[in-house]
């Protein structure tokens, strides 16, 4: 037993603050993000009830949805809308039924955004806040992947590193 506890201060001996800077985020990181993630994976498997918005029925009826939760003034959403516009010009993912759902900001903003930033996917407001509501969105970006039967298949809030590849693989099965 000494020797597992020797081997165990040396190797304690050995981290950096670095090393002890980086656990401490990864723990502060966990301990904040937690409860949302565990919440996000409730939603998965409720059936979303559609909302007509802008005069679409969303989700449509019998097809898979993509719902992007977005604000015009959230950076995040910004860096992951972008991202879904580019992988859309180099083919990696299509389009269709892929919606950036803004919550409740005015027209005008919301036209001047999509303008300037030349999205290829179909943008909506949901004035209301209907559809966030139903899935319990409380923060952006949230993402939303729905089955054609309505289903939640996946929810995520926050950047996501392989929002693509899940994207691609949503889009294929």
């Amino acid at each position: 037993m000494k020797k597992l506890t020797d081997r165990l201060t040396d190797w304690l001996k050995k981290r950096t603050f670095g090393d002890w800077a980086f656990a401490a985020v990864v723990v502060i990181a966990l301990f904040l993000r937690g409860p949302l993630l565990i919440d996000q994976f409730k939603h998965e498997g409720k059936i979303l009830i559609p909302s007509i918005v802008d005069g679409k029925q969303i989700p449509p009826p019998n097809e898979k949805s993509i719902l992007v939760f977005w604000a015009t003034w959230c950076g995040p959403c910004t860096i992951e809308l972008g991202r879904l516009n580019s992988a859309i010009q180099k083919g990696e993912i299509s389009a269709q039924h892929l919606y950036a759902v803004n919550m409740g900001e005015e027209l005008a903003v919301v036209e001047r955004t999509v303008k300037e930033k030349k999205y290829l996917f179909q943008v909506i407001r949901d004035e209301r806040g209907e559809i966030a509501s139903k899935l319990g969105v409380t923060a952006t970006p949230t993402i939303a992947f729905v089955n054609k039967d309505n289903t939640v298949k996946w929810l995520s809030s926050g950047l996501s590193p392989t929002l693509i590849y899940r994207i691609q693989f949503f889009q294929k099965n």
